[in-house]
Order: structure tokens, then C-alpha cells, then sequence
């Protein structure tokens, strides 16, 4: 038993090296380099992974989550909440477009296989945390505010290459996606400024 955990922590070990030094594009990772890194079979990554896109999701996984966990976004506290999670949001699609190949395959796991712990609410308490939101029924409106623009800002990402013709906005393009979320979480904004 234990030599099969062993084998499976370094068929996972060395996944993670080879996304690494691939700089995310896993497209480019084969089966058999990660055998090979991890000295073992095949056979063995089929076995413990079933497949070897499941091995990489569940690397990609590993590694949002560790990114998720450390962000911690330069605040400027003279700004008012809705342009502190502007600022914040722009800096997470902008790591989205750095890194899109692991933040396509961590966005589109989270949609499959959505859990309550995933990169996609860990996004969410993160900005929720910059709108440094009190307690109670006000605190739920606003996480689901703070759902509904991650979620769309996901989409947005995921759909880049249309939205210059669906909303007008080069996702590619900072300065446009920039105007994009600002325009986006002023719509959010108002949303909830109406209900109260």
C-alpha cells in the first residue's frame, strides 16, 4: 500500500513539475513524460488517474488553489468598496489571461464538479473580504453579488474571443477588459444599491 502512494505522490509531483516548466500549456504534456519523470509505467498513472487530462485538472486544481490562497491584492484604502473590488477583479482577470491554459482547465472544473471549497468560491470569499462585508442577511445578498461577478467574469473569459462582438469589449486587450469589469461591478453596484 504504501508503494502505492508512493507512486501515485510522484506521478502527481511530477505532473505539477512538467505544468511548470511548460508554463501552463499542458497541451504540450504527454503521458509518457510524466511516467518517465516519475520513473514509473504507464500503466500506473492509468491506474491511480484514470486518464491523464484527470491527473492534470487535478494538478491545475492544486495550483489555483495554492494561488487562490496567497493572493493577497495591494489595497489602496482611501478607495471607496466598489473601486477596491474593481482593482481587486482586475487583477485576477489579468492573472486569468497570464495563466489561461490552468485557469481555463480550473475554471471549467469548477463548473463540472462544483464543491463549496472550489477556486470559484474561494474567488468569491476573496472578494468579499475586500468589500469587508458585515455579518448577517446583508452579508449572503452580497456574496451572492460577489458570485454573480465571478461567475461572469469567468464567462467572459472563457467566451474572450467574443466578447468584442457580444458586448462590444477585446477581453485581450486590458485597458477594454479593464472597462469591462468597471462597468460590470457598477452594474452589480447599482443592483444592490436598489434593493436596499
Amino acid at each position: 500500500m504504501k508503494k502505492q502512494e508512493e507512486a501515485k505522490t510522484a506521478i502527481f509531483n511530477a505532473a505539477m513539475e512538467l505544468i511548470h516548466a511548460s508554463e501552463g500549456n499542458v497541451d504540450e504534456i504527454t503521458t509518457r513524460m510524466i511516467a518517465e519523470k516519475a520513473g514509473v509505467g504507464v500503466g500506473l498513472i492509468n491506474y491511480h488517474f484514470q486518464t491523464k487530462d484527470r491527473l492534470i485538472e487535478g494538478c491545475v486544481q492544486t495550483i489555483i488553489h495554492h494561488v487562490t490562497g496567497n493572493f493577497k491584492p495591494g489595497l489602496i484604502k482611501n478607495l471607496s468598496s466598489q473601486e477596491r473590488l474593481s482593482a481587486v477583479m482586475k487583477q485576477v482577470a489579468d492573472f486569468l489571461m497570464e495563466n489561461q491554459a490552468v485557469s481555463r482547465i480550473s475554471v471549467l472544473g469548477d463548473f463540472a464538479k462544483p464543491e463549496p471549497t472550489d477556486n470559484t468560491m474561494r474567488t468569491v470569499e476573496g472578494f468579499c473580504k475586500t468589500m469587508d462585508l458585515p455579518e448577517g442577511e446583508s452579508f449572503i445578498k452580497e456574496k451572492i453579488a460577489m458570485f454573480a461577478l465571478t461567475t461572469t467574469l469567468q464567462a467572459a473569459f472563457l467566451r474572450k474571443n467574443s466578447t468584442l462582438v457580444t458586448f462590444g469589449f477585446n477581453f485581450e486587450i486590458k485597458e477594454e477588459r479593464d472597462r469591462f469589469i468597471d462597468l460590470l461591478v457598477e452594474q452589480i453596484a447599482r443592483g444592490n444599491n436598489n434593493e436596499q
